[in-house]
């Protein structure tokens, strides 16, 4: 594609679409398919090279689909090695990495698009671009994470922190090695290595970036990384004073804050779906003039004549993925109190449970543990609007959220909430500091995590039916004021036609 051929937009996203449903990936299909005049690619960042099936067919506008994976198959270059001047390498990883140097990713974007000798048998080879491989298992490579790890973790465990560089460094050499089609405008729907691909992509080809935050990237990756048990908190102690020592899991988290950086800077537009995300956003570099807020919408045709509240039986549902961040422990452990107070109670799980067998797996002994076979029913993959109209109350439990679709999708039925105070979660159920006129009370906000308190927020609802049927019209209300898809695909259109013109 070239000229007239380039692409309009050019999506970006890592983990998800197409390949996972619901979340954010039911969103992206959703503003592909709100644009229909608008001629987009999506490349689609994944962990490694293994084959993956669609979970959605690609619009019909989508012209371009092109897989990148994150780690790559490395071979060692043996006797023929890369002439790379292993010092250079070393200053811009760690420009990169440590002070999210924008000079620092043009000069390894640089060096990746540029052709190199090689010693031994390849000397004789005419210069070609220096592979993956070249980049991370070559002498001038080892050269350079050594210097690194003497600059950033020296008295870290060094196994622990090549490991971790191999998958940070590896994950933004893939992207910078990446093909890049032609667009006049890269969009990213998050920061991490989306963003980064974005960035620089605009960046080599003179377009235009912009970067779409539902969850904050970094907040979600520094939970990641805080619960993990894979990563060792001990330093290795030694006798200098005075120097600001990190570990291993401080590197990881330090690192995806060094890439947000390097995005906000080289961004255009950084957009998000609530006011209150701007505030991690600045605090990461974000400049006021980029920063725009467009919230989700939805299509309310499609629950349209849905009435929540027809079960048979008093009825609570969490509607997601059922994954740690979704912290379906805790609504697990609140329904064992919603039945002690409602005996007959049926609290659903309502989505797929094959992304982690290990933790599904650890959901289902706890349910057995507190004998709550008979309550607890996980669905798997529906047709949400198949189930609204069981629902009586819908239950968010997550630890981490951005502006949850399913919390308006229940709007659009009438069904009131219990959401953890997450995200935009708060301003869905009780109204923006803005809102005027003020419309009330949609439902129940409680803490992350306290399984108690979204108990008693689910068993005040599901013992009141004045109180049920009020917040789920209020709710109803504010959805179709507010957060209609009509007025979230204009929002979007203006974005791309004001980048487009600039």
């Amino acid at each position: 594609m070239t000229g007239d051929d380039r692409l309009e937009v050019c999506i970006v996203v890592e983990g998800c679409y197409p390949f996972i449903a619901g979340g954010v990936s039911s969103w992206l299909d959703w503003l592909i398919r709100s644009q229909p005049m608008t001629r987009f690619g999506v490349v689609a960042l994944v962990a490694d090279e293994r084959p993956r099936k669609l979970a959605y067919e690609l619009p019909a506008n989508v012209a371009h689909f092109q897989v990148v994976p994150l780690a790559s198959r490395l071979q060692k270059p043996g006797l023929s090695q890369p002439r790379i001047d292993a010092a250079h390498l070393a200053d811009f990883l760690y420009g990169i990495v440590r002070d999210a140097d924008l000079a620092a990713l043009d000069g390894l974007a640089a060096l990746t698009d540029g052709p190199v000798r090689r010693t031994g048998p390849g000397r004789f080879a005419p210069p070609a671009p220096p592979t993956i491989s070249d980049l991370m298992c070559s002498r001038p490579a080892w050269r350079a994470l050594t210097d690194c790890y003497q600059r950033i973790a020296p008295r870290s465990s060094f196994p622990d922190f090549f490991w971790a560089w191999q998958h940070l460094v590896g994950g933004l050499l893939s992207v910078l090695a990446a093909p890049v089609p032609p667009a006049r405008i890269y969009h990213a729907i998050s920061t991490g290595y989306a963003g980064l691909y974005a960035v620089q992509a605009a960046r080599r080809t003179g377009t235009r970036a912009a970067i779409t935050e539902h969850g904050i990237y970094t907040n979600e990756r520094r939970i990641d990384l805080v619960m993990a048990d894979w990563i060792p908190d001990n330093i290795a102690s030694g006798l200098g004073g005075g120097e600001r020592r990190i570990d291993v899991r401080g590197f990881w988290i330090e690192t995806f804050e060094a890439y947000a950086r390097l995005v906000y800077a080289g961004a255009d537009r950084i957009t998000t779906l609530y006011g209150a995300n701007q505030s991690f956003q600045r605090a990461l570099g974000a400049p006021e003039e980029k920063l725009r807020v467009i919230p989700n919408g939805i299509v309310l045709e499609r629950f349209a004549g849905i009435e929540g509240g027809q079960a048979q039986r008093p009825t609570a549902a969490l509607i997601g993925r059922v994954v740690p961040i979704k912290d379906i422990e805790a609504y697990i452990a609140a329904a064992a109190l919603v039945k002690q107070a409602i005996p007959d109670v049926q609290m659903l799980l309502i989505g797929p449970t094959d992304e982690d067998p290990d933790y599904f797996a650890l959901c289902r002994r706890r349910i057995e543990e507190l004998g709550l076979e008979d309550t607890i029913v996980f669905t798997g993959k529906v047709n949400i609007a198949d189930y609204l109209g069981r629902i009586d109350v819908l239950v968010l439990t997550s630890i981490s959220e951005a502006q949850p679709l399913v919390l308006l999708e229940a709007g659009a039925a009438g069904v009131p909430c219990v959401a953890t105070d997450v995200g935009s979660c708060r301003e869905i159920i009780e109204g923006a500091p803005d809102e005027v006129p003020k419309l009330g009370i949609a439902g129940r906000v409680a803490p992350p995590m306290d399984a108690a308190a979204i108990g008693a927020a689910i068993v005040e609802l599901l013992a009141d039916p004045d109180l049920r049927r009020t917040c789920g019209e209020t709710l109803r209300k504010r959805v179709e004021t507010y957060f209609t898809s009509e007025i979230s695909a204009r929002r979007y259109a203006a974005l791309y036609a004001e980048l487009a013109a600039a």
